[in-house]
C-alpha cells in the first residue's frame, strides 16, 4: 500500500512538472524587427503605440524598429535594401518586394475592395491592408461651388474670380509623379496609363496642360517651392490660417492643419475651427464620376522568418489590422491632433476624428498602379516634367532653372 503511494505521488510529481513546467512555462523570448512606414504623423509615436498593446498581448516577443538607412530613401532603394522580419510597403513598391516577402494564406474579409487589390499579385496575397493613401481636396464646409465642382475646369473657373485661391504641393519627384500618373489616369484608364509611363520616360503632352492649368490657380511663391515641400503639413497649416480657399493633400495632412489650430490659434485670429472643414475626392478631368489613383500600405512577412517568429509575425500582422489596432494608434493622444489616417478595414471610426467617414467615401472606388517598375518610371519621368512646368506663377517655362527636384 505504501508502495502504491509512492508511486502514485511520483507519477502526480512528473504530471505536475510536464503541465506546469511544459504546458504553463515562461514563454519563449522572440525578436520581431518590424518595419514600417515611415511618412506618417509621428511615426516613432506610431510604433510605439502598437508595441505597447502587441506586447501585453504577447508576453515574451519584442518589437524592434527597423529604419530606412537615412542615407537612402523609402522609395529610392530604402525599402528594398531593408532586413525585417515585417515589412511595410507601399502598394507602388509591392512588386519590388515579392523576392523578399511570402504569399499568406490569409482572408481579407473586412477589407476595401481597392486594398484587397492593392495587396494581390497574380493570384496571390503577399500583404494585409493597413492604410489607405491618396490626396483630397479640402476646402470650407460652406463653400458649396467648390462642393459641386464636377471637374477640374469648373473648379479652376472658380479661382481665377477669387483673391485666395488653391494651393497644393508640386514638388518633388514623387509628389510629381504622382500627379502626373492620377491626370493620365483619368484621361487612359489606370492599365493604360502604366503601360505609357513604363515606355517612356517623356510626359504625354495633353497631360503636361492640363497640370499646367491646376498650376494657374496656384498663388505665386506657393506649390513649387523647394522650401514648403520639406516643410511637412505646410499646406494644411497654411489653409487653416485662412491663406486660401482649398488644399490638397493626403488625409494625414489634416492633423497638421488641426494641429495647427491646437497650437497657434487663439481667440480673435483668423484660422478656421474644426467644424468648417468638408473635404471631397478630387474633380476629373474628363468628367468621369469616382476611381481615382490611390495607394494601399500593406503589412507584408518576410520570407526567411520560421517557426515560433513566424508565428508571432503572423500574429503581429493580424493585430495591426484589428480594430483593436487600428484603436491603439487613431485615438488621440492628450495634446495632439487625430491622424487621420485611413484605416483599409470597413468599419473603423474614430469617435474624434468626425471626417473620418467623409475621407473613407471619398476614397472609395480608387485604383492602384501595380507594375513592376511604376515607382522608378515614375520618377525618371517626373525629372522630365519638373522641367516642362514653371517654378511658379512668373516663370513662364521654368526650363531657365530646371533641375531634378
Amino acid at each position: 500500500m505504501r508502495r502504491n503511494l509512492t508511486i502514485s505521488v511520483l507519477l502526480g510529481a512528473l504530471f505536475g512538472f510536464f503541465v506546469w513546467g511544459g504546458l504553463h512555462a515562461e514563454p519563449v523570448p522572440v525578436t520581431l524587427r518590424v518595419a514600417l512606414y515611415p511618412y506618417v504623423p509621428g511615426p516613432h509615436s506610431v510604433f510605439t503605440l502598437l508595441t505597447q498593446e502587441f506586447q501585453k498581448r504577447n508576453p515574451g516577443v519584442t518589437l524592434e524598429l527597423a529604419e530606412v538607412d537615412p542615407d537612402k530613401e523609402y522609395y529610392s532603394g530604402g525599402l528594398t535594401s531593408l532586413n525585417a522580419d515585417v515589412y511595410e510597403i507601399d502598394s507602388i513598391l509591392l512588386s519590388e518586394m515579392l523576392s523578399k516577402i511570402a504569399p499568406l494564406t490569409v482572408s481579407l474579409d473586412g477589407f476595401t475592395q481597392e486594398a484587397k487589390d492593392a495587396v494581390t499579385r497574380n493570384g496571390a496575397i503577399y500583404a494585409v491592408p493597413h492604410w489607405l493613401c491618396g490626396n483630397f481636396l479640402f476646402y470650407r464646409k460652406d463653400d458649396a461651388p467648390i462642393r459641386d465642382a464636377a471637374t477640374w475646369s469648373d473648379l479652376l473657373k472658380l479661382f481665377q474670380h477669387r483673391n485666395k485661391a488653391l494651393i497644393f504641393d508640386f514638388y518633388g519627384r514623387l509628389t510629381l509623379g504622382e500627379w502626373y500618373i492620377t491626370l493620365l489616369a483619368d484621361r487612359l484608364g489606370v492599365e493604360q496609363a502604366q503601360q505609357s509611363i513604363l515606355a517612356s520616360d517623356k510626359p504625354d503632352d495633353t497631360v503636361v496642360s492640363d497640370l499646367r492649368q491646376i498650376l494657374a490657380a496656384c498663388p505665386t511663391g506657393y506649390c513649387r517651392s523647394p522650401a514648403f515641400h520639406d516643410k511637412t503639413g505646410f499646406y494644411a497649416r497654411a489653409f487653416i490660417r485662412g491663406e486660401a480657399s482649398a488644399y490638397i493633400g493626403y488625409s494625414e495632412s489634416l492633423h497638421y492643419g488641426l494641429q495647427e489650430i491646437m497650437d497657434n490659434c487663439g481667440l480673435g485670429s483668423a484660422c478656421l475651427s474644426a467644424e468648417d472643414i468638408a473635404v471631397r475626392r478630387l474633380p476629373s478631368i474628363t468628367g468621369n464620376v469616382g476611381g481615382g489613383i490611390g495607394w494601399v500600405d500593406g503589412l507584408a512577412m518576410s520570407k526567411d522568418v520560421t517557426g515560433t517568429k513566424r508565428d508571432m509575425a503572423r500574429k503581429f500582422i493580424e493585430f495591426a489590422t484589428s480594430v483593436d489596432g487600428y484603436n491603439s494608434v487613431l485615438q488621440p493622444i492628450y495634446g495632439e491632433a487625430p491622424r487621420y489616417l485611413l484605416a483599409a478595414r470597413a468599419g473603423v471610426t474614430p469617435p474624434e476624428a468626425p471626417l473620418y467617414p467623409e475621407l473613407i467615401k471619398a476614397h472609395a472606388g480608387r485604383q492602384t498602379g501595380t507594375k513592376q517598375g511604376l515607382n522608378a518610371g515614375l520618377q525618371a519621368l517626373s525629372k522630365n516634367l519638373n522641367c516642362r512646368l514653371p517654378i511658379d506663377r512668373t516663370d513662364s517655362g521654368g526650363l531657365s532653372k530646371c533641375k531634378a527636384p
